[in-house]
């Protein structure tokens, strides 16, 4: 298993390329494992699993000390852009956007740490991503930004999206306790 800085300017976003192995029964990934998984993640406290039909925009989804998580994220069928946002003020990556295809096909996942907004679009009829999650769910500490509102052009017309989601906070005004 290889894991790898995501680029320079998001060097807390990891690249994980696990095993994959084929055969005339079909495949199996291990996207993780042993102390890799226990030093990027810390702990796991939620597995999630979550489908979507083309074009759904999920995110950009957070939550803030101490519920803050990291989360390590694999899409299993399907394929998405996985899109994060720096929102840890002191940051010099602050407000910046960063994305990555992921597929069934390919052997890669993403770890996004604590401090990071997070969403994707479902680009197949029918796509689902498996991720894990460092602490459990804690609505009063949930919240979410406007993905229309950060510097990304999601490239889809008729995007099926939450009222949640679309009535999130607008970057422009968002104020990081990060």
């Amino acid at each position: 298993m290889i894991i790898r800085p995501f680029s320079e300017e998001f060097d807390d976003i990891k690249v994980s390329e696990g095993v994959f192995l084929e055969d005339d029964r079909g495949f199996l990934k291990k996207t993780i494992f042993g102390d890799d998984l226990i030093r990027l993640m810390g702990e796991v406290n939620e597995v999630i699993c979550s489908t979507s039909r083309k074009n759904v925009i999920r995110g950009m989804h957070f939550q803030v000390p101490p519920f803050g998580v990291n989360k390590f994220i694999k899409c299993i069928s399907g394929e998405i852009i996985d899109v994060f946002i720096d929102l840890r003020s002191e940051s010099k990556s602050f407000g910046k956007v960063g994305s990555m295809n992921l597929k069934q096909e390919d052997n890669y996942s993403l770890f996004i740490p604590e401090g990071f907004g997070h969403g994707y679009l479902a680009l197949k009829d029918t796509s689902t991503v498996v991720y894990l999650q460092s602490k459990k769910f804690s609505k009063e500490h949930d919240f979410t930004i406007n993905p229309f509102s950060i510097d990304f052009d999601w490239s889809v017309e008729n995007s099926i999206i939450s009222e949640k989601d679309k009535s999130g906070i607008n970057f422009s005004e968002f104020n990081s306790i990060f």
